[in-house]
């Protein structure tokens, strides 16, 4: 059994090929364009692939695309159904419209991540594939039951928030007060400080941020107003961000704290490293880089808590496998509760898209330097996800940006300095 996969996240692919090198031949692509060129050489030289597994969010080509080419290429060469490719689409969201639109261009059947094994061989025999019953889960029991229990997690957990079973967090109604008044022109330090004192402990927090050696000055910090008139509106603003996005860090589970922990650090180091880029690019303001860059994996902060927050005594949280799984699922889920906070569109692009390896000509600045930084977060020291990140120099969107290996040098000093220095800021917060 050949089996094509095209699926642009390292991560996910690999583990694609590792969960299925049990059942077939195997060939796996970061692109939609490379994995349709395999499709059609494998025709032409009569080995054609049985089974393709696609995920539909993918850049350049979408899957969607993707599956329409193949089956405009089997008309083409006017293939019987019988004898067509059996297409499998993963999405990471259950989107009803999108899930139509791919029966319609020809899909076989669908699933929604994160991916789960025995889920993709119940798929596959669906197709009609006889598998091997001794070597399709090449696993022990036990961490069968891991692995269906931290998808499992990470699914019930998005349905409860869609489904309003779980109670959105505060911190959206604030920040996005905050920047709703920055983007307008009559924005004023009175303003500002009406919004913020309406939170007595977001107050107290900023004051002591900016009483702080990175933020202080020579008069200490007595009030709101006096915070932001010494701060200004736009480092004010990212002061509270990075106070409220704080806030979803807390857990009392001592399985995550840690885990919880290292993604604020990551989130943070990432702000700082988006603050860097877009001074140095000018392609908007550096502290809205700054927010963009602070809440670009919400959705995998709010998943893990989540999952933190309701497993019992009696749940064995894989960490690993808890990350693999969020990793699947984090950044359409992201953006999915951006919208739902009434976010503007280039922060629910942010979200969606920060993940991708290739970008089209066309593609938001903002979207490129959030890339760039959650990489450069890496390379400081502040990773999350367990993935390759390899040389500056070969990164896409650094490139995009028109980044030299020295611009590249000094943004990653400068966050690097900055993530230190500011971090005590918030150490006690």
């Amino acid at each position: 059994m050949k089996i094509l996969i095209a699926e642009d996240q390292n991560i996910s692919r690999e583990m694609l090929v590792k969960m299925l090198a049990n059942i077939g031949q195997i060939e796996a692509f970061a692109t939609g364009l490379e994995a349709l060129k395999a499709f059609e050489d494998a025709f032409d030289k009569s080995d054609p692939f049985q089974i393709m597994i696609s995920d539909i969010s993918m850049p350049v080509m979408s899957g969607f695309e993707l599956l329409k080419a193949v089956r405009a290429s089997e008309n083409k060469k006017k293939i019987d159904k019988q004898n067509r490719i059996k297409i499998l689409m993963f999405t990471s969201y259950a989107d009803k419209d999108t899930i139509v639109s791919c029966y319609r261009a020809g899909c076989d059947d669908y699933a929604v991540k994160p991916f789960n094994k025995k889920v993709i061989i119940e798929k596959i025999k669906k197709f009609g594939f006889t598998i091997d019953e001794t070597t399709e889960l090449n696993q022990s029991d036990e961490t069968k039951q891991t692995e269906k229990t931290m998808g499992q997690m990470v699914s019930d957990a998005i349905e409860g928030f869609k489904k309003g079973k779980v109670d959105l967090p505060a911190l959206p109604h604030i920040v996005q007060e905050l920047q709703d008044l920055i983007s307008s022109p009559n924005a004023s330090v009175t303003d500002m400080a009406k919004i913020i004192e309406n939170d007595t402990a977001i107050s107290i927090k900023l004051i002591i941020a900016a009483n702080s050696p990175f933020y202080g000055g020579v008069e200490k910090t007595k009030d709101v107003k006096m915070a932001i008139n010494r701060l200004g509106l736009d480092v004010t603003q990212s002061i509270v961000a990075a106070i409220a996005n704080k806030g979803l860090y807390e857990t009392k589970n001592p399985s995550i704290k840690k885990l919880m922990e290292k993604i604020w650090m990551h989130s943070f180091a990432t702000a700082h490293c988006a603050r860097e880029i877009a001074k140095k690019v000018s392609s908007m303001g550096y502290e809205k880089a700054y927010v963009k860059g602070l809440i670009h994996d919400v959705g995998a902060t709010l998943l893990i808590k989540n999952i933190g927050e309701n497993a019992t005594e009696k749940t064995d949280i894989d960490i690993n496998e808890l990350i693999n799984a969020v990793f699947e699922v984090h950044a359409s889920f992201g953006a999915f509760l951006l919208n739902k906070w009434n976010f503007g569109k280039d922060f629910v692009s942010v979200a969606s898209l920060h993940e991708w390896n290739k970008y089209g000509d066309k593609t938001e600045r903002e979207i490129l330097i959030v890339n760039l930084a959650d990489i450069l977060s890496y390379k400081i020291g502040y990773g999350f996800f367990s993935k390759d990140v390899g040389e500056l120099s070969d990164i896409q969107s650094a490139n995009m940006l028109e980044l030299t290996d020295t611009d590249l040098k000094i943004i990653y000093e400068k966050a690097e300095k900055a993530v230190i220095e500011s971090s005590g800021a918030f150490a006690k917060i």
